[in-house]
């Protein structure tokens, strides 16, 4: 089951579940000396102190370690930065991996329902026959109507090899299935494609984890070698992810020449390109509002070079790219670490892109997005519009 969760709240929030926590909180700050951060170090302490000494509730150091860190890190101001409890890190890395433990789906849910939007490959979903726009009404004896969406999408995950039997929903008939199947490591469905009428390429990326340039590639090829005479690429909901998957992606659509460029706060420079060698197709790139990072780049870089047209709504604007530190204590923090800029040395951070034609989806398709079939999403009819 992919679905990430992390823990962000506001500062004034941070700091009162500190206040209200920190009963003799010794595990608060275990190092005295050596902070680069004195403010920081007289503070806590100073909270400490009069919490183990005055504080009449119970205490969890280690809860407290937790929210000290939250606090910390919302006070960067960084709306990028998090921190990363220790028990939901390898959840967390192996996400990022391009890799998850469950049964090789990824989902929306609501509060009173969960509707399967993507079918991973060679996943225990895919051999049990579950498939996308099934709604998953339960898991080991919970109900999504009784307990709800996120006790139930919490009761199918679990370890590797274990077994977990889901109650489903079949889309359309209404017929519902009880599945036994074993949780398995399985590689996410992050790019694929499909030939839309007029010999015309598309190709969905749903992010840019670890393993997605292979999967873009391999579409690339399959589509190029049935006839595809365009392509219509659709970053719509990236998040984002790998700096190096996004540019291993662009490498065959671009001329020779920089891709981005990362810049570190004492201002080294890493500077991504590609070779000579480009795929000569007309390109349209499907954008939104929730097309972040690594997205918005992959299609600011084909904007800068003049190889696509943009179509949709603008992007979100993000600017900074971010490195993931695992601490002693199995948590880890996701900081912000370095910024980035475009093929022209544009910073996107708070400004985004705009679309070189925009088109809206209505509020209706906006809430179905991930189940619209190509004929009903007027974004994808303007690109393949344009390439034809």
């Amino acid at each position: 089951m992919h679905k990430l969760k992390e823990t962000r709240i506001t500062l004034a929030t941070a700091l009162a579940l500190c206040l209200a926590a920190a009963a003799a909180a010794v595990g608060v700050c275990l190092i005295l000396t050596g902070w680069s951060t004195p403010a920081v170090q007289e503070k806590l302490r100073e909270i400490d102190r009069i919490a183990a000494a005055h504080y009449v509730g119970d205490l969890d150091e280690n809860t407290v370690a937790d929210y000290a860190a939250v606090g910390y890190v919302a006070g960067l101001d960084d709306q990028w930065s998090s921190y990363i409890p220790a028990d939901q890190y390898e959840q967390y890395r192996m996400n990022s991996e391009g890799q998850g433990c469950g049964i090789g789906v990824s989902v929306i849910s609501t509060e009173d329902s969960i509707r399967v939007s993507l079918v991973y490959d060679d996943s225990p979903a895919a051999d049990a026959g579950i498939q996308k726009g099934d709604y998953i009404t339960g898991a080991e004896g919970l109900t999504v109507a009784a307990d709800g969406a996120d006790a139930v999408i919490d009761a199918i995950q679990g370890e590797e090899g274990t077994e977990v039997t889901v109650s489903v929903q079949k889309d359309g008939t209404g017929e519902t299935q009880e599945l036994t199947m074993q949780r398995a490591v399985v590689t996410q469905k992050m790019a694929w494609g499909q030939m839309l009428d007029g010999n015309i390429g598309y190709i969905r990326i749903e992010n840019f984890h670890v393993g997605s340039a292979g999967q873009f590639s391999q579409t690339l090829e399959a589509l190029i070698e049935d006839g595809a005479q365009s392509l219509v690429i659709d970053v719509r909901h990236n998040g984002g992810g790998r700096v190096k998957e996004m540019s291993e992606a662009l490498d065959p659509l671009l001329p020779e020449g920089t891709i981005m460029t990362l810049r570190t706060k004492d201002g080294d420079e890493t500077v991504y390109s590609s070779d000579a060698d480009m795929i000569d197709l007309p390109i349209a790139v499907l954008i939104d509002d929730q097309s972040i990072s690594a997205a918005e780049f992959f299609a600011a870089a084909l904007q800068e070079y003049d190889r696509a047209t943009l179509v949709g709504t603008h992007t979100t604007g993000k600017g900074r790219a971010q490195q993931t530190f695992e601490l002693s204590d199995g948590s880890a923090v996701n900081l912000s670490v370095e910024e980035y800029f475009t093929p022209n040395g544009n910073s996107l951070a708070d400004v985004g892109i705009a679309p070189d034609v925009e088109v809206e989806l209505s509020e209706e398709q906006q809430a179905g997005f991930y189940f619209l079939a190509p004929e009903d999403d007027p974004q994808l009819q303007k690109a393949v519009e344009i390439v034809k």
